[in-house]
């Protein structure tokens, strides 16, 4: 059956059949004129929205009407997590084409309520419209944290750390449009996962609310020096990156020995990572990373805050990388 078929409240009713209740904070979800949440505890509502085109953000030979949902869902959901928050709820706008098979749209928003529900929250309601030949997604998401984390507040001397590994998304990337694999499906295991079914750093966020102040993060979805450009931008300081000791992912090191590639390129400016770059002081280093190798997490210094402004990338001896280029820019040439 085609969407035109089923028509709209059809696949609404679908929807909120296949959603249920949801989220504790959700008092009221899918079915009303608005969604009814009410937070527990003190704290600071956080809200973010993170738009998704096809064509744009992702190509559906690559990937599955599932993982173009989750896909979307998590980039959304990094957000709140680069806020050091936690996900109450989801709201997404969807634009389908009317031919489009109902069975593929319902897949589509069973992606975006795995993601939500992978990670504390709720798919809570949203809105569908025709789109006349490409998928649209808006994906709205309500959070909320005690202490908010900013990218206004590096200060001098912080030390810059980063979550996990870099370069697993380009590496993917580069397969796909060389025409290497098919899809997603076809990448290696570690390529995949990050690809397809990224991981915001809830974990992160949850351990790092323990420390005795509040973080600069920034989550890192256009690339490490575009986030970090932010983020010494936002913060009025310089940011030193160390490229020599970037965590490059080993599956990112083999595609780029196999494809003639510097991986540090894609570390430093590959984007839909999904990790956190923080800046930390000095003095919460070591507990910071205690707290989080407890959840399997291992976070890597990096480089450190001076005064100035701007990023800039050294490499083993101290002389500074030129980049092929600095990240992702949706309104830019590429």
């Amino acid at each position: 059956m085609r969407l035109e078929e089923l028509g709209e409240f059809g696949l609404i009713a679908r929807i909120a059949e296949a959603v249920g209740a949801g989220h504790e904070s959700v008092v009221v979800g899918i079915g009303d004129d608005a969604a009814v949440i009410e937070p527990a505890g003190a704290g600071h509502l956080l809200v973010t929205t993170d738009a998704c085109l096809e064509g744009q953000h992702f190509r559906r030979q690559w990937l599955t009407a599932q993982q173009i949902g989750w896909r979307a869902t998590a980039a959304a959901l990094s957000d709140i997590a680069a806020m050091g928050g936690e996900a109450l709820a989801v709201f997404v706008s969807a634009g389908l084409p009317p031919a489009e098979e109902a069975t593929f749209a319902e897949q589509l928003i069973c992606g975006i309520h795995e993601a939500a529900t992978e990670h504390g929250a709720a798919l809570a309601g949203g809105d569908t419209c025709a789109s006349p030949d490409r998928i649209y997604l808006d994906i709205v998401v309500v959070g909320q944290a005690e202490r908010p984390w900013l990218r206004s507040t590096a200060q001098l001397d912080d030390v810059l750390l980063v979550t996990n590994t870099l370069g697993e998304a380009a590496a993917a990337l580069h397969l796909l449009e060389g025409g290497l694999v098919e899809n997603a499906d076809g990448l290696p295991p570690a390529l995949r996962h990050r690809f397809a079914r990224p991981t915001p750093q809830f974990a992160v966020a949850r351990c790092l609310q323990q420390l005795s102040q509040p973080l600069c993060a920034i989550d890192i979805s256009d690339g490490l020096v575009q986030d970090a450009a932010h983020v010494a931008e936002a913060s009025a300081v310089a940011l030193t990156i160390q490229a020599s000791r970037l965590p490059v992912a080993e599956a990112c090191r083999e595609v780029a020995v196999q494809g003639d590639v510097d991986p540090l390129q894609w570390a430093l400016t590959g984007g839909e990572e999904y990790e956190l770059l923080l800046a930390v002081p000095r003095g919460l280093v070591e507990q910071a990373c205690a707290l989080v190798e407890a959840e399997g997490v291992k976070l890597t210094e990096i480089g450190f805050v001076a005064a100035g402004t701007g990023v800039t990338v050294l490499d083993a001896d101290g002389n500074e990388i030129e980049l092929d280029r600095g990240g992702w820019d949706h309104f830019a040439s590429h």
